[in-house]
């Protein structure tokens, strides 16, 4: 993870900044400037994320159920760095970019498979009906995320007295994360003895490849957003802030299965659709000196896929297959605390 030293050298730069640039604060733009306020930002976001997706192949092989299999991979904790910037111009317009990194430190893969009532039968399975036959665990031993957002926005209404604003933006994102999975622990199978190879699984309690990576995923969402923003001033020291973005969203996504040799490499599978999400901060914002705020609040980000649905399947030999998606989600979420210095 990356450590909160980050944020404490941020402190300092920015401390710096009060002693290096005071004539050019002092002074500001110069008359015939078109700026009337420039943020600079740096943010830590202790956060927690969730992706889970399924498909249906059941169309592909009638021993399968539906879904076929089902993927979590869970509590991938990730401290996320984040740095920002704001310029507000004096005809109410305003641009913002982020930029946002961490280091995933953590997690489990939940690796569920299913068969429908002919395959129970079909492979000898010690349960009948269509139920799960298999489920795995293994350790998410990295990678990472980042993201980039930019927006374009226009200060809508402006609070009597100087209280603060209302504002509505546009504008994109680009959000990535990639896992690595180690090692696999058997946690149920109803189909040791399966005639099918594809169908066998290992005894419950087998322990497989210990710290080698056996999944590779990586989750791309590339997303046109829309939202309002509004914060609202107590006093020169205190206010609140609060951000709600719509999100339009295209998601590619790739699994590689390491020690599957019947699945080609790059990738094993990819799954694409059209999703919506939201993004969604609050924050208490409080000077703690000259142009110098601290910040803290809370950050929510979720996309799902909902239409135009589509995994696929590469064979080692060469061959495609196509079956629908029955669920994709990304969520991602935690505190955050930061430091913005006003100019």
């Amino acid at each position: 993870m990356i450590p909160l030293r980050c944020l404490l050298g941020a402190v300092c730069a920015c401390l710096l900044l009060q002693d290096v640039v005071p004539a050019l604060a002092e002074v500001g733009p110069a008359p015939s400037s078109s700026i009337a306020r420039i943020d600079i930002g740096v943010t830590e976001w202790f956060s927690q994320g969730d992706t889970v997706w399924s498909h249906n192949a059941s169309g592909l092989n009638p021993d399968l159920g539906n879904p076929s299999s089902k993927l979590k991979y869970k509590d991938t904790g990730t401290n996320v760095t984040e740095i920002t910037g704001r310029v507000q111009l004096k005809n109410k317009i305003f641009l913002r970019g982020a930029f946002g990194y961490g280091s995933i430190g953590g997690g489990r893969l939940t690796d569920d498979d299913f068969l429908s009532a002919q395959g129970a039968a079909a492979q000898g399975a010690t349960v009948s009906g269509e139920h799960r036959f298999s489920r795995t665990y293994s350790d998410i031993g990295g990678d990472n995320l980042w993201y980039l957002n930019g927006d374009v926005g226009v200060t809508a209404h402006t609070f009597q007295n100087n209280k603060g604003s209302l504002g509505v933006f546009a504008g994109v994102q680009y959000w990535r994360e990639r896992h690595v999975a180690t090692g696999i622990t058997q946690a149920e199978c109803t189909t040791p003895s399966a005639p099918t190879p594809a169908f066998q699984c290992a005894p419950v309690g087998t322990v497989g490849f210990r710290n080698q990576a056996v999944i590779t995923n990586t989750a791309t969402w590339f997303s046109g957003r829309m939202g309002g923003e509004v914060e609202y001033k107590f006093d020169s020291r205190l206010s609140v802030e609060a951000k709600v973005a719509l999100l339009v969203s295209y998601l590619n996504n790739e699994d590689v299965h390491h020690f599957r040799t019947d699945l080609a490499q790059d990738p094993s599978f990819r799954m694409t659709g059209l999703g919506v999400g939201t993004n969604s901060d609050f924050n208490v914002r409080i000077k703690i000196w000259e142009r110098l705020y601290l910040t803290g609040g809370y950050r929510v980000w979720w996309n799902r896929v909902i239409a135009g649905d589509q995994w696929k399947f590469y064979g080692s030999d060469g061959s495609q297959n196509t079956a629908p998606l029955t669920q994709f989600q990304t969520l991602r979420h935690g505190p955050t605390v930061g430091l913005t210095y006003s100019f």
